[in-house]
């Protein structure tokens, strides 16, 4: 999986749909920089609209009546994703449906969930939500501060220092 700047910090699923949306744009003649910004912004409005739901990818669109309904929002959300970005909004209508399409071959036969509030501000959020924590504010605080549950909070501080240690251990293999 490609790592973004934050976006899929939280979820593989939008991991592996940013992977696919840009291969997909990418296939497509789009260049690297503009299919990876684009997929960026294309998962988030995913996430904003449909957000907290979990859904079918079928195998085949004629044996799953409920999941084309699922589709049907997945292709509405990304037509209104591509209708923002400004070299894509022109093909919103064209693209769409094959984006929905090559997400329902890369997650054929399976449930996905769409976790809410995808955002390029999580890694801004981890870091502030440790440093908070270093500072002595409580979990129970931190919780309702930034608006997660306890159990995400502790994971956030657990990634944070992981990530903390990670850095200064390469920093010190380079001195």
């Amino acid at each position: 999986m490609i790592t973004r700047e934050g976006l899929y910090a939280s979820s593989d699923t939008l991991g592996a749909m940013g992977d696919a949306i840009e291969a997909l744009l990418i296939d497509r003649g789009n260049s690297q920089q503009q299919s990876c910004s684009a997929a960026n912004r294309i998962v988030v409005g995913i996430s904003n609209r449909l957000g907290g739901c979990q859904g079918y990818m079928p195998e085949h669109r004629e044996r799953a009546p409920k999941a084309v309904c699922f589709l049907h929002e997945l292709t509405e959300s990304i037509e209104q994703a591509l209708e923002t970005i400004p070299y894509f909004c022109s093909q919103a209508e064209i693209l769409s449906p094959a984006i929905t399409e090559c997400l329902r071959k890369t997650f054929s036969g399976v449930n996905i969930y769409i976790p809410m509030g995808a955002s390029k501000n999580t890694f801004d959020r981890n870091a502030k939500v440790l440093a908070d924590f270093y500072q002595g504010t409580s979990i129970f605080e931190l919780s309702k501060k930034h608006k997660r549950s306890i159990q995400c909070i502790y994971q956030i501080i657990a990634a944070e220092r992981k990530k903390n240690k990670a850095q200064r251990d390469m920093k010190q293999g380079q001195i």
